[in-house]
């Protein structure tokens, strides 16, 4: 039979949770679901194994290198034949919506289908903040649909919750990056980018889990340069690209190191986004205005000593 639709799930270390991620997803002669190993630590594979046999219907592969999120999910990209694909990760599941939208988009024609999302404690199954920024977006759309849409292609770095046409990516060679954190950023903006007709539907096809120990939360100094790199690159693909939007995750970096007075980690963050046009005068007014409008002018004056202090 003809496939539709193709969902690909990297996973490492944690097959509990990718069982439950499982055991969400329909099981229909039109959906191939994709399983990507991440080279798992060998105390894991036997209830991987398991699971193979468990779900038979489902494809599993594995690697024999870990590379993280964005390797695997290149990998179930080579492997998806479903005219359009959905991304999920191993610790998320969908929610029950799904069986009514698969059913309704079988016919679909546009490049991208935008859905909305819930977020819960992986354990507790208490409700989290994790994905208001997607949630707003949908509720900005009510108001001013070109802004949201805006936001959607270019802001919402996730690849989860987005129906994306394979062809789309297929014919502009779009992967995901390799580096341990971020993978998805450049992925999704490109997606965003070539996409030409999108949709947006309200329904939370998705609930995104929070996970204390997820690769998300590593804010190590490696991953704070490597942070700063991407979000530096994507923002100025955006103002090449004359694209209205700036991503302010570029500044995390910064704003964390200015508020432990780290001038030293500081300034290898502005020698990455130099090379992008960026200078220090922009990044110190970012900080600014990313805080509210009563401390402006305390950071105001911190900035001025500390500018004096360190350049």
């Amino acid at each position: 039979m003809f496939v539709n639709y193709s969902i690909i799930i990297p996973h490492h270390n944690i097959p509990k949770l990718l069982k439950r991620c499982l055991h969400s997803i329909p099981i229909r002669n039109d959906l191939q679901i994709i399983v990507v190993d991440d080279c798992s630590d060998e105390k894991y594979k036997k209830d991987l194994y398991s699971l193979e046999k468990e779900y038979s219907h489902v494809e599993f592969y594995y690697s024999d290198i870990c590379k993280g999120g964005g390797a695997a999910r290149n990998i179930g990209l080579n492997h998806a034949i479903g005219r359009y694909v959905l991304f999920a990760d191993a610790d998320d599941f969908f929610n029950y919506c799904i069986y009514d939208i698969l059913d309704e988009f079988i016919n679909e024609q546009c490049d991208i289908v935008f859905f909305n999302a819930n977020s819960i404690d992986t354990d507790t199954y208490l409700p989290r903040n994790r994905i208001n920024h997607l949630n707003n977006m949908h509720e900005l759309y009510k108001k001013n649909a070109n802004k949201s849409i805006i936001s959607l292609k270019y802001l919402y770095g996730e690849p989860s919750c987005k129906l994306v046409k394979k062809e789309l990516i297929v014919k502009n060679q779009i992967i995901f990056d390799e580096t341990r954190i971020h993978n998805d950023t450049k992925f999704s903006y490109m997606i965003g980018f070539y996409a030409k007709e999108v949709k947006v539907d309200h329904r939370a096809i998705y609930c995104l889990t929070d996970r204390s120990n997820s690769v998300s939360k590593n804010n190590s100094h490696q991953a704070q340069l490597i942070r700063t790199k991407i979000f530096a690159e994507k923002n100025k693909f955006l103002k090449d690209h004359q694209i209205p939007a700036f991503d302010d995750i570029m500044i995390w970096p910064f704003r964390d190191y200015f508020s432990v007075k780290n001038m030293k980690y500081f300034q290898e963050c502005l020698h990455i986004i130099n090379q992008y046009d960026y200078s220090l005068g922009f990044i110190l007014k970012k900080i600014a205005i990313a805080n509210s409008k009563t401390k402006i002018r305390r950071i105001g004056n911190k900035i001025g000593r500390y500018f004096h202090r360190y350049f």
